[in-house]
């Protein structure tokens, strides 16, 4: 998703096109692109914090909305509080579709594709994997295998990625469910947006339903607005209503923000288990670096070790952008009219010199959330004193 001025442009095109297609007597059309107008000054009014911009992208959004609703002859509830006319189709236009809401995969990516974090692996394979390969005597032993497991971590250090390898480990379904889609201000569609997307999940013989960023929608009730507290609430139904003796699922998500989460989502059998993601480990850099590596012209003095060495702290994402600038240094000479050439040990030095670790500044305002809420002892990974 963008910024909110991005959104807020989207949403002005979108909408002079739909008053566009109005004025020519094209009203489904119209309709539907007031429709994606409306949800896009939503998103917009949830990603500002200036209450100016707040309230007039909320009243544009209203206002958009009801002009979809009036082209159709009916009309939803703004969560806002305004009411509309009765819809008589009984439709809920305000509802996404499954494809909006996830993508269903078959992860191509396993554990023995990413580098290092063995003990995390390890955490994942008890929490996630054993309770499908050994649902038998999981229930033998009266252990519950269907509570969810909490992926946490600073931003750009895999924690997509193991969800997405633990599903190919366990050979399920990867239903990945888009939280930016999910959340919406006309009332009652957030919720069947989570609810649609337990139904998605429970549709495959064995999945794996991942909520990344899942913040975004399950924050704390107490600091929340009514449309997101019926969210979480939701959420902790669905949650509720897996059957773990009959339904081969297991729900996963991820967050850089562990502490802004419902502390009722992290009780036990909801998002019980908590897996600390923290940066790669030197292994994992190495791998990582040979990755990005793999289809650019490498020099033959370029050293992995040596780089994996030197870049403690930076996360998956900073080494990628790594090995990206370093290319674009011989490529920069050979636009240049230089002779092509390979990348060089020299090229990426420079750049790591340049670059400081991107999570830095993450650990600095989890160490400062974190006291807030009183949970030092919950999150302890991330409280470091030295910072």
């Amino acid at each position: 998703m963008g910024s909110a001025s991005t959104l807020a442009a989207q949403a002005r095109g979108y909408a002079k096109a739909a008053k566009d297609l109005e004025d020519s007597g094209d009203n489904e059309r119209a309709r539907q692109l007031y429709l994606k107008a409306a949800k896009l000054y939503n998103d917009a009014y949830s990603m500002t914090h200036d209450d100016i911009d707040r309230s007039t992208q909320r009243d544009l959004a209203e206002h958009l909305f009801s002009k979809a609703q009036a082209l159709k002859g009916g009309a939803a509830q703004y969560s806002g509080g305004v009411k509309d006319k009765d819809n008589s189709s009984g439709t809920d236009e305000s509802s996404l579709s499954k494809d909006d809401l996830v993508l269903k995969e078959i992860p191509k990516i396993g554990f023995s594709d990413i580098g290092g974090l063995e003990n995390v692996k390890e955490e994942i394979r008890k929490a996630i994997i054993y309770p499908f390969s050994h649902k038998e005597l999981y229930q033998m032993y009266g252990q519950k295998a269907g509570e969810g497991i909490l992926l946490y971590g600073p931003p750009g250090c895999g924690k997509t990625m193991m969800a997405k390898a633990a599903a190919k480990e366990c050979g399920a379904d990867f239903i990945s469910v888009k939280t930016s889609s999910i959340v919406s201000k006309w009332v009652g569609a957030s919720e069947k947006n989570i609810k649609q997307a337990f139904e998605t999940a429970r549709q495959s013989k064995k999945a794996i339903i991942f909520f990344d960023e899942i913040d975004s929608v399950a924050g704390r009730r107490s600091e929340s607005e009514d449309y997101a507290k019926r969210v979480v609430n939701e959420l902790l139904a669905q949650m509720d209503g897996v059957d773990t003796a009959d339904d081969d699922l297991l729900v996963l998500a991820a967050t850089n923000e562990p502490w802004a989460i419902d502390s009722a989502l992290r009780r036990p059998g909801r998002f019980s288990k908590l897996v600390f993601i923290s940066e790669p480990d030197v292994d994992a850099r190495a791998a990582i670096f040979s990755l990005n590596m793999e289809k650019r012209p490498i020099s033959e003095d370029v050293d992995v070790r040596s780089l994996a060495k030197i870049t403690e702290s930076y996360s998956g994402a900073d080494i990628s952008a790594i090995c990206k600038e370093a290319a674009d240094i011989p490529l920069g000479e050979a636009l240049k009219g230089g002779e092509a050439r390979n990348i060089e040990m020299s090229d990426f030095k420079s750049v790591i010199e340049k670059r400081k670790p991107s999570i830095l500044s993450w650990y600095i305002e989890a160490n400062t959330s974190i006291k807030k809420t009183g949970e030092t002892d919950v999150f302890s990974e991330l409280v470091r004193e030295e910072i």
